[in-house]
């Protein structure tokens, strides 16, 4: 199926596509018209024939050519891909053969052994069964979301095999894997195993917990022949009744917060699986709901998670809230500590998402004046309505600086939002800082963005990557996944070839989203020059959040830890010689 999506990607023109409905024109190496998705009136809607791809710089819209015919004609990606290969003349293989049928039959028989094997293994197991106690997870729940328990070794792969199974299939399915003597063993190991199904419950992957001491925490299948990670939603199989009634969403982290919700009462509850939101998780999700509740994690991990992923559902016209979980809690936890009422009140107390962004603007350390206003007007450029701005331009108007006239300070707070709204830049009426806040456009800061553009120059290409590895370097959680994307799909190694060339293969997910809107943003600067003083600047920051941090953590310092808080904060002096200007 591979090698079917590539060739008809590779026979279809995007422009050719695209301009069957929108009219474009050549602006530099892309072509621009006005948005279909939103009520455009500035053409903000780019398409790039290099990559393949399209971006809308206003309301976010962004894919390839089968995102366009999934989204224009409201149909799933197999649909998609049916209808373009009939266009490009590709004669999709194996489909309707009865030996690829018979090929996911196999897979899907082993699946469902495997699951019999995991919950026949929990019954048997002493340990697993303490472990669920002590987790207060009652015997009824274990059987409604159908729990088990891989003990590991090859146990599972011996089962499969003498139920008739070919192990090499079962490795497919990530089942099994393959060690370097060519035998198999389990690819779960003394985990808690929960089965994943679709929305039309298919088992089509499984999340195993460890039980015990023991890292990773989680693992979960990768994408299979059955299973694509950023296509499924655990639990959306149960909570889809609930969602249909009332098409607002409960949005987790995890499995067991998935469980802990429904078993509050609170249904409409689904979570990502161990991976970061994309943009097929925000089609399916608006498939099902108009709003949405994230209950994600109180940590800082789980802020950035969350800001993260209500730009992504924001961008789709999904209504978003986010409910504040007490410090050190998840839905699990707050389940287990204080009762169903209190996940049912945290759900009840979300916040809209632009309240949630500008509170978290004023949890920062030492948030400078400049950074605080640039990140308040991009909180205020998301909201969905005209009405919900006038109501944060009022409430934010007593702390405009400059002024004292509340009509006034409105009046240009209101202003500057319509610029970023319009896919501008706000004016700058403060200092700039020497990083700002994150932009509408991408979610990352100035620098931030100057780092992974260099990474389109074959000049300072190496140099990027370089930085795109530094521990601590970036500010916002958008380019850390980003980064941490790049460098998984390269296995370390900085990419081959000319940008056009590599951007678009990379996989569905924040790095592919970040560089495609950067190869097709020609308005910024490139260069050795731009890209040191970027690194120099988010250096600088990381310097400064270090020294905080020592401050933050006693008030009395000895004598050599004194030391290192004066010399962090000289050397930013030194580093801030001049304004953010330039990105």
């Amino acid at each position: 199926m591979a090698d079917d999506v590539a060739e008809v990607r590779r026979r279809i023109d995007i422009v050719d596509l695209v301009g069957q409905r929108v009219t474009l024109k050549k602006a530099g190496k892309n072509w621009r018209g006005l948005c279909p998705f939103h009520n455009d009136r500035n053409p903000s809607f780019n398409v790039s024939q290099e990559l393949g791809r399209y971006n809308c710089w206003s309301c976010g819209a962004k894919g390839d050519v089968f995102n366009w015919v999934m989204e224009t004609q409201q149909v799933d990606f197999a649909e998609a891909l049916r209808i373009l290969a009939k266009q490009a003349g590709v004669t999709l293989s194996g489909r309707g053969e009865a030996k690829d049928k018979s090929r996911d039959e196999r897979l899907e028989a082993a699946m469902a052994d495997a699951q019999s094997f995991f919950v026949k293994q929990l019954q048997a197991s002493d340990e697993a069964k303490k472990y669920i106690a002590d987790r207060g997870i009652p015997t009824d729940v274990v059987a409604h979301w159908e729990l088990g328990f891989g003990p590991g070794g090859d146990l599972l792969a011996r089962q499969l095999q003498k139920q008739g199974h070919q192990l090499a299939e079962c490795k497919e399915v990530f089942l099994v894997d393959k060690d370097p003597s060519g035998g198999y063993y389990d690819r779960f190991r003394h985990r808690l195993m929960f089965p994943i199904r679709d929305e039309r419950g298919r088992l089509v992957a499984f999340g195993g917990r460890i039980i015990g001491a023991g890292e990773p925490k989680y693992i979960n299948s990768s994408d299979t022949p059955l299973y694509s990670k950023s296509r499924v939603l655990y639990g959306l199989d149960k909570a889809k009744h609930t969602l249909a009634k009332t098409r607002t969403g409960i949005l987790v982290e995890g499995y067991l917060d998935a469980i802990a919700c429904h078993r509050a009462g609170v249904t409409g509850a689904v979570a990502t699986l161990g991976t970061a939101m994309a943009e097929d998780h925000v089609r399916l999700i608006k498939k099902w709901c108009d709003r949405v509740v994230m209950l994600y994690d109180s940590d800082s991990a789980g802020q950035k998670a969350a800001e993260r992923a209500a730009d992504l559902l924001q961008a789709a016209g999904i209504g978003v809230r986010v409910a504040m979980m007490p410090q050190g809690e998840d839905p699990d936890t707050l389940l287990k500590t204080q009762g169903p009422a209190a996940v049912e009140k945290a759900v009840d107390a979300a916040m809209p998402a632009v309240e949630f962004r500008l509170w978290l603007l004023r949890q920062r350390v030492a948030v400078r004046e400049d950074e605080f206003w640039t990140g308040a007007y991009a909180a205020l450029a998301t909201a969905t309505d005209e009405l919900e701005i006038e109501r944060y331009a009022h409430e934010l108007a007593g702390e405009y600086p400059g002024t004292k006239d509340r009509l006034a300070a409105k009046q240009a707070i209101k202003r500057q939002v319509a610029s970023l709204r319009r896919g501008g830049s706000p004016t700058r009426t403060h200092r700039p800082g020497k990083v700002g806040a994150a932009r509408a456009k991408t979610g990352l800061t100035g620098p931030e963005e100057a780092v992974f553009r260099a990474m389109l120059s074959p000049s300072t290409k190496q140099d990027a990557w370089q930085a795109l590895g530094e521990a601590g370097l970036f500010v916002t959680g958008a380019a850390e996944d980003a980064a941490v994307s790049l460098r998984q799909t390269h296995q370390g190694q900085p990419p081959d070839g000319p940008a056009a060339d590599w951007v678009p293969s990379l996989p569905e997910g924040p790095a592919l989203d970040l560089m495609s809107s950067l190869f097709m943003d020609e308005s910024a600067p490139t260069g050795s020059a731009v890209l040191a003083d970027a690194l120099a600047r988010l250096r600088s920051l990381r310097e400064e959040r270090a020294a905080h941090e020592i401050v933050a953590k006693s008030g009395d310092l000895d004598d050599d830890a004194l030391r290192d808080f004066h010399s962090r904060m000289q050397r930013l002096k030194d580093a801030e010689t001049e304004e953010n200007q330039g990105y």
